[in-house]
């Protein structure tokens, strides 16, 4: 199963890779658009998302925006080998530079939330299926956190159209998202 997700990840991030920065802009507001518009987002009062990476869809206007709207917003923290948390982010002025060059929030700010608190994640991945299936970087962090600390909360993926496959290899412990947002697709995983 390992090699067939490798080589799915593999050409999938190619893809994605791919992307002229300008399309990726604009498809990145299309997505939170239509997030935006969700009742789950807006009924949330706590959002944990992530920094992207360059090649990622562009969330840096979703954290502006739940800021904006009140909502606690909490942020990914690596604590060790296959264990994340999430760490509020107070304003954007909170944001340093960390591992692999992702914004992170500086230790001197950084406050941990308790993951059963959080409404909506917005979850990464290299790919999706339509059944919200999810392929992630291979290390287990968003399984474990959504299995074992925030189950409760509603999961939405954004992703460009090039990250949607007709099929993932899923193994027991793959968590799931319920819903998907691309540029020009909703899908509703459930």
């Amino acid at each position: 199963m390992s090699v067939g997700k490798r080589a799915l990840r593999e050409a999938v991030r190619r893809a994605r890779q791919n992307l002229a920065t300008a399309y990726r802009q604009k498809a990145s507001a299309a997505m939170l658009a239509k997030l935006f518009e969700l009742e789950i987002y807006r009924q949330a009062s706590s959002v944990m998302a992530y920094c992207p990476m360059a090649e990622e869809v562009q969330l840096t206007p979703l954290l502006k925006h739940s800021l904006s709207q009140g909502k606690t917003v909490a942020l990914p923290y690596v604590i060790s080998k296959g264990l994340m948390a999430a760490v509020k982010l107070h304003d954007m002025d909170s944001l340093v530079e960390g591992a692999y060059g992702i914004l992170t929030v500086g230790e001197e700010k950084r406050e941990f939330l308790s993951p059963g608190l959080l409404d909506l994640v917005v979850v990464p991945g290299v790919a999706f299926g339509l059944d919200g299936s999810r392929l992630g970087m291979g290390a287990g962090f968003y399984d474990r956190f959504l299995s074992e600390r925030a189950p409760q909360a509603h999961r939405v993926a954004l992703c460009f159209d090039c990250q949607l496959v007709p099929e993932i290899p899923v193994e027991m412990h793959d968590q799931r998202v319920e819903a998907i947002i691309t540029e020009t697709r909703f899908i509703n995983c459930h």
